[in-house]
């Protein structure tokens, strides 16, 4: 019985440390974005804004009595905004088969089931959609991980084909996420939504390429049940923002003007679901989950809550593979940007850091470009079979940030332009100084409200 019991844990062992040497597609799995949804309270406005300064393509749209939704898109990363234009009738707006209420609050210390409704009054991120290879293996890991079901599966096919989709509860605040079984569809966006550009003006984007990730701000606390909750409901699995995170408490920023703690994690290759998508031109999605510590006084993740009602999605970094020309162009667009701490270009070694990688230390200063070269953070110590690596041989990786201002009139959600030149991780400097230079402009801004009332 113990043989049994020790060859099944050995394959057991054997298969996870080594899916990615198998002889199948495993390699290939990930989780990847179909579209993020935003329920905005001027949606015309909105999307006009989001195409003159982002370079976005509107490409589709949708009416009916009850609400009108923009679809745009640059690379592959695609934005619904939905509005709501108060039609009568509650029964015939939840009959429609995209919509989902932005003000469902939820918590992962909630029974199953336990759904707070609140007043629909903020511009929220809040529908996470996943592009996914299998609805129905998706559903039944779902219903065994006791997620609540708020739309069952429904076909929707229109002249280019049909979709499957479904939408499942978060635990965290608002957020849901639809899951849509698109394989074959020809059309531009989904069954029902009429094209309004071709799309190719936006497949092959210089500005913004993909979604990079996305980054929750979650109650005091709740970080451990929000990554639990991902890996039993979708196969997530946490990885190391960067070299300093520690395996318990995750990569901690305490010091005097700044409280954080921050996970990640991201489908796991390996996971025997069906949540991985089948286009390989998308790219797989990373989590970020960002929680105050205790007793820190005023920060921005309790003000996004107080903010925005509750937890959700704080901020998406939108993928670019020229962020000098993206954060200047975005700039003389009208785009407001958090700057870095003035000292930050100073500190020791990080010149000799931006020489080592080839980039001009004038452009990045005068954009507040952050730049972080070092090793991944699962190249420290040890490689996957166990050999120590020479940190000497390793290809110098790095990535360049940079966070905008809030982009409604609350503070609540952000953007974050990011360019990742070989980096996986998040590099430990630029975390700092990203998360202070919203800090600083927040402390900013409350600074000047005091003195004008």
């Amino acid at each position: 019985m113990r043989l049994l019991l020790f060859v099944k844990w050995s394959l057991r062992y054997w298969k996870r440390s080594n899916c990615r040497f198998m002889n199948t597609d495993t390699h290939m799995k990930k989780l990847s974005i179909h579209h993020i949804e935003i329920g905005v309270q001027n949606g015309e406005e909105c999307h006009k804004k989001l195409a003159r300064q982002y370079g976005l393509s509107l490409v589709a749209t949708r009416e009916n009595d009850f609400l009108k939704q923009w679809v745009l898109k640059s690379g592959t990363a695609t934005i619904l905004l939905t509005q709501l234009t108060g039609g009568t009738g509650s029964q015939s707006l939840e009959k429609d088969p995209y919509y989902v209420p932005s003000n469902l609050f939820s918590s992962c210390k909630y029974p199953r089931g336990t759904i707070e409704s609140t007043p629909n009054v903020v511009d929220t991120v809040y529908n996470i959609a996943f592009d996914v290879r299998n609805i129905d293996s998706c559903l039944n890991r779902l219903a065994k991980a006791d997620a609540t079901l708020l739309k069952p599966v429904k076909i929707l096919e229109d002249s280019d084909g049909k979709v499957k989709i479904a939408t499942v509860k978060s635990c965290v605040g608002n957020v849901v996420h639809t899951l849509v079984e698109s394989d074959g569809y020809m059309g531009t966006f989904l069954p029902g939504f009429t094209s309004e550009n071709a799309a190719t003006d936006c497949v092959n984007s210089d500005m913004i390429s993909h979604f990079d990730h996305v980054t929750f701000a979650c109650n005091c606390g709740d970080s451990v049940d929000v990554q639990n909750w991902y890996e039993k409901s979708f196969g997530m699995r946490r990885f190391f923002i960067n070299r300093d995170e520690d395996e318990k408490e995750g990569f901690v920023i305490n010091s005097a003007d700044i409280g954080l703690r921050l996970k990640a994690f991201e489908y796991w290759k390996c996971a025997e679901t069906g949540f991985y998508s089948v286009d390989s031109s998308k790219h797989s999605i990373k989590f970020v989950i960002a929680e105050a510590l205790p007793n820190q006084g005023p920060n921005q993740v309790d003000t996004f809550l107080h903010e925005h009602g509750g937890p959700g999605v704080q901020h998406i970094g939108l993928h670019t593979p020229n962020i000098v020309h993206a954060v200047s162009t975005l700039k003389e667009r009208g785009v407001d940007f958090a700057e870095p701490p003035y000292t930050y270009y100073t500190q020791v070694g990080k010149l000799q850091e931006i020489c080592d990688v080839g980039e001009d230390l004038t452009v990045l200063e005068e954009n507040g470009i952050l730049i972080d070269a070092e090793a991944d953070p699962e190249d420290r110590g040890n490689n996957s079979e166990g050999t120590k690596i020479d940190n000497s041989s390793l290809v110098i990786r790095y990535l360049m940030q940079k966070f905008t201002k809030p982009i409604f009139d609350r503070n609540t959600f952000f953007l974050e332009i990011i360019q990742r030149v070989g980096a996986r991780g998040f590099g430990s400097g630029n975390v700092t100084a990203l998360w202070r230079s919203v800090q600083a402009y927040m402390n900013n801004k409350d600074d000047l409200t005091k003195s004008s009332s």
